[in-house]
């Protein structure tokens, strides 16, 4: 087994037959270090970079095939055949390029007018859906940065949505804070779970599951992991130190360990599995940056240093970029690490000495382990570190995709046991909530017995098993033209996002109101048995139009 791969091991399937992903838009190979972490097996990454794709070859098995190609030109068919053809593709990740999304770009106007339709970027999310949909994988992830959700009024975000569920996939956002799972860093990424229309729901609050917290509140959760116990092993070198392989300093390292246990330094980056540190170099600064450097404290940046009167030397325009220059903190979390730092690290300087972080520092806060190997050359190091997913990210994220599919092939997500009987077909759940929603004009749903609103929910599942229930809280300002004429109004219109009908966005807010209370069981709001029946029903049908209903709006 791979060193790298080993260095986050220790959950693997439950079933006897590993699942399978690709990896699109893979980068070095952050997101499948982590799932292969997790058991998966991956059989496939696919990235236009060619730097990339050669780090994804020196830390993973040769089993997994990396391959150099533009997702744009290269064919689910094409990567079909070299994969032998017939290999079933259960689960697909892949982050494709965030740079068009980013907060920077909303700062410089990029995310809208006409500026948006120069970034092709933005579209190559539709690459990812080609291969979706040819493999028909049980579990899709997409990564991306929180700004895709506000790009272009939220537009991306929504089309993202929209053109998965025209697949057959159930979606539900995610934002991911990787510090909850032991990442030591603010980083806050944007996924996209998709699964078969035919599966049961996918609960991430059942399957993706936290194992760090700022407060433990009694949680059996551990301590967020700091800048300091990530990196506070490292020998200590000067800006311009440009040695790639050097050895750890074990005196260092004892009282390191002696603060800090080993459950980051060991459990995580594996740092006693390799004699030799390589990646700690450090890039070179001028001496007016380094003065500049010296003159912040511990967790401070320029704007503070500003504000309590110290006079800083950098020429850069001080309304803008007051905060230009940060000294990291070893107590805290560290700043997200981007790939901007290939550029410069003004932002990400070294907590107690004057330099920015190393790409083996700015790695051991992705959570990589020691043993995987970056590249020689600086800047690819940096720009595949900060593009990729944390492994341990991927690490929950393969879990939970192995504990969901585990479930869903078992069953298990099928309770409970329905008590209430489900409409006789598409068109009975369509009366049934028509009468519903006219009966709650006089009557609040909040004082509807349990039972009867339950028999309305289930059949809000059974009519539209294609809906996340969490979904209906992030809707868009967007409707869908509508209703046609003889549709009913528990059909159409819907908010094009979410894909809700705007009748029973009421109906799920209430559920939520109801299972937040405790009013309703998990089991009881997400109920999967509602859903799965009415996926078949819309799948028996011989005329797949919608049911007509009584009334429309």
């Amino acid at each position: 087994m791979d060193k790298a791969k080993t260095a986050l091991t220790g959950n693997e399937s439950k079933t006897s037959t590993p699942l399978t992903f690709l990896d699109l838009f893979s980068g070095c190979g952050g997101f499948s270090l982590g799932l292969e972490a997790a058991g998966l097996v991956c059989k496939a990454a696919v990235d236009s970079n060619q730097s990339a794709i050669e780090t994804f070859k020196a830390n993973h098995t040769k089993s997994a095939l990396g391959l150099v190609r533009d997702l744009t030109k290269f064919s689910p068919k094409d990567l079909d055949e070299l994969l032998g053809g017939s290999v079933p593709i259960n689960v697909i990740v892949g982050g494709p390029p965030c740079q068009g999304f980013s907060k920077a770009r909303m700062v410089d106007g990029s995310n809208h007018g006409g500026r948006l339709v120069h970034d092709a970027r933005r579209d190559l999310y539709q690459e990812f859906l080609r291969f979706v949909n040819y493999y028909q994988p049980s579990v899709f992830i997409m990564e991306n940065v929180p700004g895709i959700k506000s790009a272009a009024g939220g537009e991306f975000f929504t089309r993202l949505q929209v053109e998965s569920r025209e697949l057959g996939y159930r979606v539900i956002p995610y934002e991911v804070e990787a510090w909850r799972f032991g990442v030591p860093q603010k980083r806050i990424r944007q996924l996209i779970i998709g699964t078969r229309r035919e599966l049961p729901l996918f609960i991430p609050d059942r399957y993706i599951r936290p194992t760090h917290a700022r407060d433990n509140d009694g949680e059996e959760l551990q301590p967020l992991v700091s800048l300091g116990e990530a990196i506070g092993d490292l020998p200590a070198i000067l800006a311009g130190d440009e040695q790639y392989e050097r050895q750890y300093d074990s005196s260092l390292r004892e009282k390191h360990i002696e603060k800090y246990g080993t459950r980051y330094i060991y459990d995580v980056l594996q740092a006693d599995k390799t004699k030799a540190l390589t990646a700690h170099s450090a890039r070179s600064h001028s001496l007016r940056d380094m003065r500049d450097f010296a003159r912040l404290h511990e967790g401070e940046n320029s704007k503070h240093a500003l504000a309590r009167g110290v006079e800083m030397e950098f020429p850069y325009d001080r309304e803008n970029f007051k905060d230009r220059y940060t000294r990291q903190h070893r107590d805290q979390l560290c700043s997200t690490i981007v790939a901007h730092l290939k550029k410069d690290g003004l932002m990400f300087i070294h907590p107690t000495q004057t330099r920015s972080l190393t790409p083996r520092e700015a790695a051991r806060v992705q959570s990589f382990p020691d043993t995987f190997t970056l590249p020689e050359a600086r800047t690819n190091s940096f720009a595949q570190i900060g593009n990729a997913v944390p492994p341990l990210v991927g690490k929950a994220m393969g879990i939970a995709v192995l504990e969901y599919i585990s479930a869903a092939h078992d069953g298990d997500n099928l309770a409970p046991r329905l008590d209430i009987e489900l409409p006789d077909g598409r068109n009975a759940a369509v009366e049934l909530l028509e009468n519903f929603v006219e009966s709650t004009y006089l009557r609040p749903l909040a004082n509807l017995s349990k039972d009867d609103f339950l028999r309305a929910w289930w059949a809000v599942g059974f009519l539209h098993p294609n809906l996340h229930p969490d979904a209906a809280s992030d809707n868009g300002k967007t409707l869908s033209l509508g209703p046609k004429r003889g549709v009913s109004f528990v059909i159409e219109p819907v908010y094009v996002r979410s894909g809700w009908p705007v009748e029973l966005i009421p109906v799920a807010i209430e559920a939520r109101r109801r299972f937040d209370d405790g009013m309703l069981s998990e089991d009881e709001y997400y109920c999967s048995a509602a859903v799965i029946a009415g996926a078949v029903a819309t799948a028996c049908l011989s005329n797949v139009q919608s049911p007509t209903g009584r009334k429309t709006r």
